[in-house]
């Protein structure tokens, strides 16, 4: 059962239900709440740890996405050339092509299974086609200089040793990014700044199509518009996406929620839901 606290109806009440929010966590919480007025110009709302590095666990698929549609941005058709999943690619974890017996997506079809089903498959046969440094140039394009992408998905299970990426700092998770970085991805998104329109049409269907709702969504109104990509660990869960406000309001809300370090995942989960929450009440008093 959620527990009971007060409405919340301004900025003040939501940085009080959050504090409460980590007051009760047993881990760290980094939450980013704002409304974009530009791709890195935000009305915020509230912000906790926006700017700390944190396990990226599947949000790091983000910048994947939009280095695959900067890059084929003028010829979008060629996303539908094929591409089959190598061997060494198809892990478990998220997603069901592993399952396939030798699946033939094509770039697009990767791209809407690396989002819409966080597919790990998909992702690592995108990252095999993108290069990591292209990925984390055109993340640092966009504004998201924090976010670092050194391994790919799953690749410590058994037969799956990937090498790394790149060099990764001591002490630190191989894949990091930062609520903030998280955020100003979305900024973008909303304002179409740096690519076509059609590709943002593309690039957010799969963001719209997000099967995970246990997070952020979790006790929003059925139907609530939201377009969004969740990340979890045994340890962390975390969610970042933007949220159309109810009613007449124009203006989104780009948010980012993030719950790392706790002894039990399940924690972490009901401390992003319960984010989710208040911040909805939040901007449905606006």
């Amino acid at each position: 059962m959620r527990p009971d606290r007060p409405p919340v109806e301004t900025d003040a009440d939501l940085a009080r239900a959050v504090d409460s929010i980590a007051d009760r966590f047993d881990g760290r919480l980094g939450v980013f709440l704002g409304v974009p007025r530009g791709p890195d110009e935000f009305d915020v709302l509230h912000r906790r740890n926006a700017d700390e590095t944190f396990v990226a666990a599947s949000t790091i698929k983000l910048p994947i996405l939009y280095a695959l549609y900067e890059t084929y941005d003028g010829r979008l058709d060629d996303l539908g050339e094929p591409r089959p999943i190598a061997a060494e690619n198809r892990v478990g974890g998220s997603g069901v092509l592993h399952l396939f017996d030798d699946p033939t997506p094509s770039l697009e079809d990767l791209a809407r299974a690396m989002i819409a089903i966080s597919d790990n498959a998909a992702t690592n046969q995108l990252i095999d086609e993108l290069g990591a440094e292209r990925i984390e140039a055109a993340a640092t394009r966009l504004g998201m200089a924090d976010t670092r992408l050194r391994r790919k998905l799953m690749a410590t299970l058994e037969g799956h040793d990937f090498e790394p990426l790149g060099e990764q700092p001591e002490g630190e998770p191989a894949n990091a990014t930062t609520p903030m970085d998280c955020a100003r991805f979305f900024a973008d998104l909303v304002h179409e700044a740096t690519l076509s329109a059609p590709a943002y049409e593309r690039l957010r269907v799969p963001l719209d199509e997000q099967k995970d709702a246990s997070l952020f969504a979790r006790y929003l109104p059925y139907g609530t518009p939201i377009a969004h990509k969740t990340g979890g660990l045994p340890t962390a869960a975390l969610d970042a996406g933007v949220l159309d406000p109810p009613d007449a309001d124009p203006s989104p809300l780009a948010f980012a929620a993030f719950a790392t370090e706790a002894e039990n995942g399940g924690d972490a989960s009901d401390v992003v839901a319960a984010v989710g929450e208040a911040a909805f009440e939040r901007i449905a008093s606006r």
